[in-house]
């Protein structure tokens, strides 16, 4: 039992740590609109293509995060972020370390997003 314990934690751990680094700061601006479909780019504050939370997506040179609002907890994550650039709030946000979509397949999917406290 307590090597299936320890196993177990030992996956755990390796999974929260293969995860993307996390941003925090500011957000620069949001775009959205009929042409984008319901992709959400997000361009964060200091943003850096090569910057080790956009591991995996480090092409684009202007946005930092992208997500569909069509997607689970997609609408949730779009009124947060917006809610934190009218505020000028801080956020944390971490990507899935993928670029797959078919509008920006450069830019990091965002993997969830809170207040930074």
């Amino acid at each position: 039992m307590k090597v299936k314990f320890y196993v177990l934690s030992m996956l755990l751990l390796a999974s929260i740590n293969s995860h993307s680094a996390e941003f925090k700061g500011g957000i620069s601006t949001l775009a959205t609109g009929p042409n984008l479909g319901d992709f959400v780019y997000i361009k964060v504050e200091n943003h850096s293509s090569s910057a080790s939370w956009s591991t995996g997506c480090a092409t684009d040179n202007y946005w930092s995060f992208k997500f569909e609002t069509s997607s689970p907890g997609g609408k949730e994550a779009y009124s947060l972020l917006l809610s934190a650039y009218a505020s000028g709030k801080k956020v944390v946000i971490a990507g899935t370390g993928g670029c797959e979509g078919n509008i920006g397949d450069d830019i990091q999917n965002l993997g969830y997003t809170r207040f930074d406290f």
